[in-house]
């Protein structure tokens, strides 16, 4: 299948051809295979006029938790958290203990409807739904493949739900990393929650079991707030990071997720593992726990992703901007939100699914968010993230893997309404049941 995209604005940071005001692309077989202006003669399948839309790579978002699709409008907890661990132990672990497969699979639906509303066409996804282990992970690509994206899962193990949980959270884990590590569009990973929620005992179990895999990387959140760091140097480590060094847990495959409270010597294990870093500014902001030093998220090469707040990694750019540029003096460097979220992101699936992915290059997926924009100052190549970041919102086609899965704004082969009226009626069963778990 080849079809030709033509009369349309390319947008394509970080890669060979950042800008062209009006261009051309040629797809075969969901590989962009040109860009540019094409010879008219070309034999294809299809040719689509996009009439001056702009056309942007498929987004990424290197760190998600679709299981908390459902908390929008949630009562707040009946106390009153005052610290990070309080707010985990009042609102999110008793939400993932009180998902089923019915809210998870409601979960999983509209949270990436959203994430593919908003030009999002790849999710590493980090999810934990403890009453509902088994099977979980396979539920999560049935739902991705049926809405055409890229899916990276893994499932978040912890101690703090006895140890059938535990063993049963790591079965899956290698279950699924069994099942799926040749595909081309899942990526399995091994969840784990966090350091502190972990015993030296579990942490040995899970090195043991990975002795005989092979390919695999893990996914951990690691200082997000200081009591996670607090609590492995009171067992005896340097750090978080050194803890899961000391078990041979990080590589080159290996998500670690915030890094807010990084010590120097974590910076020197990330170089010395490889092990890739995603920043959440918005989900760090909201926990006030702390914002990720300049100097990690470039020495670093951080990625960009959500926590769960958001499927938009256009406003997350966005946001993390303005967030920085509140702690800064005049003057002062911010973070190019637009290199963590066009030119990391895109390091970070590519190095993870084994091909390459989210930008407009010849060979990389044909992923790609289109905007019916009309700018009301001048775009050109000097100026995109501004008008990425500032002006775009919401595009009115999305394609993954070649193919239309959103046009002119409407779903295709996709019943929008009929995902999100059942989230709906999840979403209100499942705060009963947390209200009865409080």
């Amino acid at each position: 299948m080849r079809t030709i995209l033509n009369n349309c604005r390319i947008v394509n940071p970080y890669g060979e051809m950042p800008f062209m005001e009006n261009g051309s692309i040629l797809i075969e077989d969901g590989i962009i295979k040109k860009l540019g202006m094409l010879d008219p003669t070309i034999q294809v399948d299809e040719t689509v006029d996009l009439s001056g839309k702009t056309v942007l790579p498929g987004m990424i978002n290197a760190h998600a938790h679709l299981y908390s699709a459902l908390a929008v409008g949630m009562p707040f907890p009946k106390g009153n958290p005052t610290n990070f661990t309080e707010v985990l132990e009042q609102v999110w672990w008793i939400l993932d203990l009180a998902l089923d497969k019915d809210s998870t699979r409601a979960s999983y639906e509209s949270g990436l409807i959203d994430h593919l509303r908003h030009g999002v066409t790849t999710v590493i996804d980090h999810h934990s739904s403890q009453s509902f282990v088994n099977g979980s992970l396979q539920l999560l690509v049935e739902t991705a493949e049926k809405l055409g994206l890229n899916i990276s899962g893994a499932f978040e193990m912890t101690d703090r739900n006895g140890d059938k949980i535990f063993q049963d959270s790591l079965e899956e884990n290698l279950t699924f990393h069994r099942s799926f590590i040749q595909s081309d569009t899942v990526r399995p990973l091994i969840g784990l929650h966090a350091s502190f929620t972990l015993s030296d005992e579990s942490l040995q179990a899970i090195s043991d079991a990975l002795k005989n895999e092979s390919h695999w990387g893990i996914h951990i959140h690691t200082a997000e707030d200081k009591a996670d760091q607090l609590d492995a140097v009171n067992r005896g480590y340097k750090s978080t990071l050194d803890r899961l060094n000391h078990f041979g847990l990080l590589n080159k495959k290996s998500l670690v997720i915030h890094g807010i409270h990084f010590v120097e010597e974590d910076l020197k294990i990330i170089k010395d593992t490889e092990a890739m870093l995603v920043h959440n500014p918005s989900s760090n902001s909201n926990n006030r726990v702390g914002m990720t030093p300049n100097k990690t998220i470039q020495l670093c090469s951080s990625g960009l992703g959500t926590d769960g707040m958001q499927g938009n990694m256009l406003a997350e750019a966005k946001e993390g901007t303005l967030i920085r540029s509140g702690h800064l003096a005049g003057g002062e460097t911010n973070v190019n939100y637009a290199e963590l979220l066009f030119n990391n992101n895109p390091e970070i699936a590519s190095n993870l699914f084994g091909r390459k992915i989210g930008k407009l290059d010849p060979g990389y997926a044909a992923d790609l968010a289109i905007f019916d924009y009309t700018p009301r100052t001048d775009f050109n190549e000097n100026n995109w993230i501004g008008h990425t970041l500032f002006g775009m919102e919401t595009p009115s086609d999305v394609m993954t893997n070649g193919i239309f899965r959103i046009r002119n704004n409407e779903f295709i082969e996709i019943d929008e309404k009929d995902i999100l009226s059942n989230a709906e009626k999840q979403s209100q069963q499942l705060w009963q049941k947390m209200e009865k778990i409080l």
